[in-house]
């Protein structure tokens, strides 16, 4: 099924105002307050680029963060990335921050993914970083889970979930926000 997904988004005819325009719901859905954390992640393949985002976070001074991933954990922590940030290739063709010396836990963190559901349910690459951050973020604090997706990557049946399986709390694409919280 994982395949199945990557290969259908990896032949979305994609235009290139797409990125500006989930940009734009974001963040009108979301309007992150300005000493806000946010985690974004960096597009490998045919993931949309939450670039326009970073942009517009930076324009307004919020904390924007990339994941890292280390050796032997399974939860990603976050680095600080700005504009001077020097950036290093690191696991699963994505780059992360030189700098690991410091690390935040962000009150929103958007997550790439291959399909969603109309419950809020997430398919993604099936290694269970984002579930376990997820869940341990849950666990210290309110958080906002916000998937970054085509709008062609809404699946109509109820995906499989299991146990560790965390629901995103929205999901944002450039036509529309799929709002999930009760």
């Amino acid at each position: 099924m994982r395949q199945f997904a990557k290969k259908f988004r990896d032949q979305l005819n994609v235009l290139p105002e797409f990125a500006s325009d989930a940009a734009e719901h974001f963040m009108k859905a979301v309007d992150p307050p300005q000493h806000s954390i946010v985690s974004v992640y960096y597009p490998i393949g045919s993931e949309i680029d939450p670039s326009p985002i970073v942009e517009k976070l930076w324009e307004r001074n919020i904390t924007v963060c990339l994941p890292c991933i280390e050796a032997g954990e399974r939860a990603l922590k976050f680095a600080p990335w700005t504009r001077q940030t020097k950036l290093e290739a690191a696991s699963f063709g994505t780059v992360e921050p030189m700098d690991k010396t410091r690390f935040f836990d962000p009150y929103i963190v958007i997550v790439p993914l291959l399909a969603f559901d109309q419950r809020g349910n997430r398919m993604g690459y099936g290694q269970g970083h984002y579930d376990e951050t997820l869940c341990q973020l849950r666990a210290r604090k309110d958080i906002l889970a916000v998937g970054l997706a085509y709008a062609e990557q809404a699946v109509l049946l109820a995906l499989p979930i299991e146990p560790h399986d965390q629901r995103l709390d929205m999901v944002v694409t450039p036509q529309r926000v799929f709002d999930f919280r009760p």
